[in-house]
């Protein structure tokens, strides 16, 4: 019955959620302009923060996720972590996101206990499958790219279509979008996307995130 229930309130707190936005403070000059960054893009309506840092030390990524965890409360949005298991322990983030050759759901879900939220990457339909059948509360699936886009192996419009249709668990895409390419992601079933550098290092990141959320249905 707990399984149950954590599974429809793991629901609920995605079944809202549009825009997802993935960290990266690579290009900042100091921690506290990347996180005016983040705010700004809360103030924009991101409604799902993903700390992901590939190249910083662990005690920054634990001081950073702490900091964001407070910025998503007082925005209400739901806060995840890459990879990490121990980081998303220690900062209480909702949950993880594991990418296609991390550690299993079912090992996840096991260290962080069953009320955390946790993602898979996915690019295939029987990583859709089985992602579903090993218990992820959603899924991110692409990469999708624009015309104009050198981006490699793309996930093509028909597995979106699909995707939407089968998938008891929310479905976010990611890729290289433009606003056709919204558009049709939007055509074919598609309600979530993931953002991350075209957010995090626009001018302004609250009204980019806006002008997104405005292609989204």
């Amino acid at each position: 019955m707990w399984s149950k229930l954590k599974e429809q309130f793991n629901l609920l707190k995605l079944e809202k959620k549009r825009l997802y936005l993935i960290t990266n403070s690579d290009k900042f000059d100091s921690k506290d302009i990347f996180l005016d960054a983040v705010a700004s893009a809360l103030q924009g309506g991101v409604d799902i923060i993903q700390l992901r840092e590939k190249n910083v030390p662990d005690g920054v990524i634990v001081d950073l996720g702490h900091k964001i965890r407070i910025l998503c409360d007082e925005y209400g949005a739901t806060f995840i972590v890459n990879d990490r298991l121990d980081i998303a322990s220690i900062v209480e983030a909702d949950g993880v996101h594991l990418g296609r050759n991390d550690i299993s759901i079912s090992d996840a879900r096991e260290f962080l206990g069953p009320q955390a939220i946790i993602g898979k990457t996915v690019t295939t339909q029987d990583e859709i499958i089985s992602a579903i059948n090993c218990g992820a509360d959603y899924l991110s699936l692409g990469p999708v790219i624009a015309d104009n886009s050198k981006m490699q192996s793309p996930v093509d419009m028909g597995l979106i279509s699909w995707a939407n249709s089968n998938s008891e668990a929310p479905i976010f895409i990611f890729g290289e979008f433009d606003r056709g390419c919204i558009s049709e992601i939007t055509y074919n079933g598609g309600k979530r996307i993931i953002v991350s550098d075209d957010v995090m290092y626009a001018r302004s990141p609250e009204h980019t995130a806006r002008t997104i959320l405005t292609y989204l249905p």
